[in-house]
């Protein structure tokens, strides 16, 4: 929906699009950006659930043309407030998550059962999941690195715990 790069996609473009497209889609995910794009869209330094605007607009593009296809967005949507948000300021229909499922896969019980501040946030870093992804790597995560690593690895209790401090 926003390709982020030189001459890219105009607006109109992207509109005209999601209107062909909804004549034959159930449903419509608006990605933004390219890899090859030098605009950040899902790093740390990208305020959460920053694109959202542009599957807005293109949502009310549709609507007005008395389209009701549902729309996906996604971005740096990583905690549940701030998607139930997304969803209640009418930016879209659905939220698309990856990476915040490697770094809590429990993040979606978490949330059902009203434990959002227990849930691993992922801080949109990209050093074991996308860099990893990238140079032919298998896929993790650093702030759970038994992410994709489940059938390999077992997380067992020390027979003889100790307390640590971390400084």
């Amino acid at each position: 929906m926003l390709d982020l790069v030189p001459n890219g996609s105009t607006r109109e473009e992207v509109f005209q699009f999601a209107e062909e497209v909804s004549k034959t889609a159930d449903i419509i995910s608006t990605g933004i950006g390219w890899h090859e794009a030098r605009v950040p869209t899902i790093v740390t330094s990208v305020p959460r659930a920053n694109f959202t605007w542009v599957t807005k607009k293109t949502r009310d593009h549709l609507r007005s043309k008395g389209i009701n296809t549902p729309l996906i967005t996604t971005n740096r949507i990583n905690h549940p407030s701030v998607a139930e948000s997304v969803l209640q300021d009418g930016h879209a229909d659905l939220i698309s998550m990856a990476r915040p499922f490697l770094s809590d896969p429990d993040f979606v019980n978490k949330a059902a059962a009203g434990k959002a501040d227990e849930i691993n946030v992922c801080i949109g870093c990209n050093q074991a999941c996308l860099d990893h992804t990238f140079n032919m790597k298998l896929t993790s995560c650093l702030l759970n690195p038994i992410a994709c690593h489940e059938t390999t690895r077992s997380v067992t209790v020390s027979p003889s715990p100790k307390k640590v401090a971390v400084v």
